[in-house]
């Protein structure tokens, strides 16, 4: 007897012999529908390598990872990544590309930061008002955290400033509160311990709040939102297979005991970001460890207590070794829209290169 005459026989027996109600509740499972909360509606290439050999003599581009992205004052929008060689190289420097039509087309990249003879790492922009702020890592001789200015959405900066927290780096964009305080999220080197910067005089001073960390004391990496209610969301990087999560009630100053999500996650960032709706939306890779790819996103509607389910953001473009679809930030345009950017990167023998991909996104009321 085939499978589905099979099935028929017992969903006819059914019929005979259990009340109505049942048989059309064992229907429901094959007639539900889950719609995505969030449509993809184009994809771009903001920067494609040039070499896959990281020894060719004129290999300045080849590896380009850590984006960050954000909708400047004037209304363009700004992409920021580091890029060399290979990851860590004295050459390794912080570009930019600008968009001025909402992410449908790029300008051509150019050299935004660059310390001689150091690489310059983990660029993380924040939107202030009339101000953006981008900071970075950099060795002088210990890794510490710089930051950089601007009046004029990006056409001149400020001269390097360093922050003085040693041992520690960026990673997510940083948040202005509804206080018009500013919040970044750093971590102490090696996925420890995260926590945060913050400003209460427009970007002046900073002061470091937080060391979150798992039982194990893994913490990288930290995403920041702020919700309606007024509370502070931060994920966390780990090693366990899981995004963990922490939340501030007074505005970053304090932290609770770190928690897991139950979000599936692989050894790598994350990030969150809390639209003008309400919506909270995070994007991550959902391994197993050690795996990047793919590239998931999960919206929720009720600051972080349930999420739906993961929608393909992307995936490596080809089967094989090596690929890691990683390290996303997101953010909200004027009319609602998103883009999230992130990085695709092939890392197997002879083959070393990373290129810079972004898609527009609807949100779906």
């Amino acid at each position: 007897m085939s499978a589905s005459l099979s099935r028929m026989r017992s969903v006819f027996m059914l019929m005979t012999f259990t009340p109505s109600f049942i048989f059309a509740l064992l229907l429901v499972p094959f007639a539900t529908v889950h719609a995505d909360p969030v449509s993809i509606i184009d994809r771009r290439v903001i920067f494609k390598h040039t070499h896959t050999d990281a020894k060719a003599p004129d290999n300045t581009s080849d590896y380009n990872l850590g984006p960050s992205i954000a909708v400047l004052p004037d209304g363009r929008v700004m992409a920021v990544w580091f890029s060399a060689p290979s990851e860590g190289a004295a050459s390794q420097r912080i570009m930019q590309a600008f968009s001025s039509d909402q992410g449908r087309t790029w300008g051509a990249a150019s050299v935004l930061q660059d310390f001689e003879g150091r690489p310059d790492f983990d660029p993380v922009l924040l939107v202030a008002g009339k101000e953006t702020f981008l900071f970075f890592s950099s060795f002088d001789p210990q890794l510490d955290i710089y930051v950089r200015r601007s009046h004029d959405s990006g056409v001149s900066w400020s001269e390097p400033l360093k922050l003085n927290q040693p041992n520690h780096t960026t990673r997510s964009n940083g948040i202005q509160l509804s206080t018009g305080e500013l919040l970044v999220p750093l971590h102490l080197r090696g996925t420890k311990a995260g926590g945060v910067m913050k400003s209460s005089d427009g970007g002046t001073t900073w002061k470091r709040f937080g060391q979150v960390a798992n039982p194990e004391g893994q913490g990288g990496e930290p995403t920041i939102a702020e919700m309606p209610s007024g509370a502070v969301h931060m994920l966390l990087r780990t090693k366990d297979g899981q995004l963990w999560r922490s939340i501030s009630r007074d505005k970053g100053e304090t932290w609770s005991a770190a928690e897991k999500t139950g979000l599936t996650a692989t050894s790598s960032a994350s990030h969150l970001l809390c639209t003008r709706s309400g919506a909270l939306i995070v994007t991550h890779n959902p391994g197993p460890v050690p795996l990047r790819f793919p590239l998931h996103l999960r919206l929720s509607r009720d600051e972080g207590l349930t999420w739906s389910e993961p929608i393909l953001l992307a995936d490596r473009p080809a089967k094989g070794s090596g690929w890691s679809i990683c390290y996303p930030t997101l953010t909200e345009l004027p009319d609602g829209a998103l883009i999230a950017i992130w990085a695709q990167k092939k890392d197997s023998p002879g083959e070393l290169y990373g290129d810079i991909h972004s898609a527009r996104l609807i949100l779906k009321k």
